[in-house]
C-alpha cells in the first residue's frame, strides 16, 4: 500500500524533496495509513483474541458445569451411603489389608458391646467371629463375597447368633485393599429354626412310634392267622390264609424299613425287595433250593403311596412264580429288575423262566384274585402293565415316579 502511494506521488510529478509540499503530505499520508493499519491489525488480532478465549471460556464452563454436576451426585451418592452405613440397623465394619479394623458403625458398637476403641485392633482380637481369618481367605482367594455365621453368648449368659457378609475390594492393582463386614442379627430366625428342628425331629420320632406300632399290629394279625391255619383242614382255605398272611408280612415290611430309615419320607426300595423276597422263598422252604432268586435293582427311593402297592405286587407276581411255574421237582430262576428311567419313570420286571400260561392267556379276563389283584395294583401306580408269556412269564410296570 505505502509503494503503490509512493509511485502515485511519482506519477503526478511530485519531487522526491522531503521539503516539497508534496513530499510532506506524503509522508504524513504513509504514516496515517501506517497507522491506520497497525490500528486495523491490532483490533483484528485482538478480536480473534477475544473469540478464542470465548470459545475456550465456553468449553471451559460446560466442563466445569459437568464435572461439577457428576461430583454433586458422587457426593449426594456418598452422602447416601454414609448414612446408611451409619444408621442401618445392620453391624458395618471395615478391615484394610492387613486385618486391622478402620471404622465401623453405630450398629457395629452396639452389636458388639464395646466402643470406638475397637478401630486399630486387628479382626481375630474382637472374639465375635467364629473362623474369620478362615473365612477372610476363602473370600479373598475366591474373590467373592462369603457368608459365615457366628454364635455369641454374652456375659449374661444370653445366646445371640450374627450372619456376616465378608465382600473383599481391590484396588486398581488388584491388589487387596480392604474387607467390608455386614452382620445381621439373625437371632430370632435361629431360635424359630431351632424350635422347627425340634418339632420336626418329635414329629420324625412320632412317624417312627406309629411305623413301628402299625408294623407289630400287622404281625400280631400274621401270627393270629398262622394259628389259625392250624385249625383249617381244607386245601383252599388253608392256601387263602397263606396268601393272606404273605400280603400282610409284604406290608408290615414297609411299615419296617419306614421306622428303620433315616429319612421318613422314602425308603431305599431295593433293599425292601431283598428282603420281601427273602421272605417269600422262606414261605416255600421247599422249593428254594431248586429255584434261584436273582435282585437286579437301582437304588430307588420311594415314598409309602408307591412302595406299598409295588411290594404287593411283587408279592402277588413271586407268590404265583413259586406256586405254579416250578411244578413238581422242576427247576428255574425268578429274577426281580428294578430300573430308573429318562423322564422320572420307574419300570419294575418280575419274571420267571416256568412253565409259563396258556397260549390264549389275557390276564383282563383272569378270575384268578391274584392276578386282579396285580391290575388293581398297576392302576393304583398309573402305571403301564405288560405280560409276556412265550418263555416262562414276565410282568412289566412302567410308572412315573414322583407323580407330578
Amino acid at each position: 500500500m505505502i509503494l503503490f502511494i509512493r509511485l502515485s506521488f511519482l506519477l503526478s510529478g511530485a519531487v522526491d524533496d522531503p521539503l516539497h509540499p508534496a513530499a510532506f503530505w506524503r509522508d504524513i499520508w504513509l504514516i496515517v495509513i501506517s497507522f491506520s493499519m497497525f490500528l486495523g491489525t491490532v483490533y483484528i488480532y485482538f478480536k480473534l483474541r477475544s473469540s478464542t478465549f470465548t470459545r475456550v471460556r465456553k468449553l471451559l464452563e460446560q466442563r466445569v458445569e459437568v464435572k461439577t454436576k457428576q461430583l454433586s451426585n458422587k457426593n449426594r451418592e456418598l452422602e447416601k451411603l454414609s448414612l446408611v452405613a451409619s444408621k442401618t440397623d445392620n453391624a458395618v465394619m471395615v478391615v484394610n489389608a492387613s486385618g486391622t479394623i478402620d471404622w465401623v458403625n453405630e450398629a457395629f458398637i452396639k452389636m458388639s458391646g464395646g466402643t470406638e476403641d475397637i478401630i486399630g485392633k486387628h479382626v481375630a482380637e474382637i472374639n465375635i467371629y467364629q473362623n474369620v481369618m478362615e473365612a477372610i481367605g476363602e473370600a479373598v482367594q475366591q474373590r467373592k463375597s462369603k457368608i459365615l455365621e457366628s454364635h455369641i453368648r454374652s456375659v449374661n449368659n444370653s445366646d445371640k447368633w450374627i450372619s456376616s457378609t465378608l465382600t473383599p475390594i481391590f484396588d486398581e492393582h488388584d491388589q487387596l485393599k480392604e474387607i467390608v463386614f455386614v452382620d445381621t442379627n439373625i437371632t430370632d430366625s435361629k431360635v424359630l429354626e431351632n424350635q422347627i428342628k425340634a418339632s420336626l425331629h418329635d414329629k420324625d420320632v412320632l412317624l417312627k412310634e406309629i411305623h413301628h406300632r402299625v408294623k407289630n399290629n400287622l404281625q400280631i394279625i400274621i401270627s393270629l392267622l398262622n394259628l389259625q391255619s392250624g385249625y383249617i383242614k381244607d386245601e383252599q382255605t388253608l392256601k387263602a390264609v397263606k396268601d393272606g398272611q404273605s400280603r400282610v408280612r409284604s406290608m408290615a415290611l414297609v411299615h419296617e424299613k419306614f421306622y428303620q430309615a433315616d429319612e421318613l419320607t422314602e425308603i431305599n426300595f431295593s433293599e425292601y425287595v431283598e428282603k420281601l423276597c427273602q421272605f417269600l422263598f422262606q414261605s416255600y422252604g421247599d422249593k428254594t433250593e431248586r429255584i434261584k432268586l436273582i435282585v437286579a435293582a437301582d437304588n430307588v427311593a420311594l415314598d409309602m403311596d408307591t412302595a406299598m402297592p409295588c411290594g404287593l405286587l411283587i408279592n402277588e407276581v413271586i407268590s404265583n412264580s413259586l406256586k405254579y411255574a416250578f411244578p413238581g421237582n422242576a427247576e428255574g430262576t425268578i429274577k426281580v429288575e428294578l430300573r430308573k428311567l429318562q423322564d422320572s419313570r420307574v419300570r419294575m420286571v418280575i419274571s420267571d423262566d416256568g412253565k409259563g400260561l396258556s397260549g390264549n392267556f389275557e390276564i383282563e379276563k383272569s378270575e384268578s384274585l391274584g392276578l386282579q389283584l396285580i391290575i388293581a395294583l398297576a392302576n393304583q401306580l398309573d402305571g403301564e402293565l405288560k405280560v409276556e408269556h412265550e418263555r416262562g412269564v414276565q410282568f412289566s410296570v412302567t410308572f412315573k415316579y414322583p407323580k407330578t
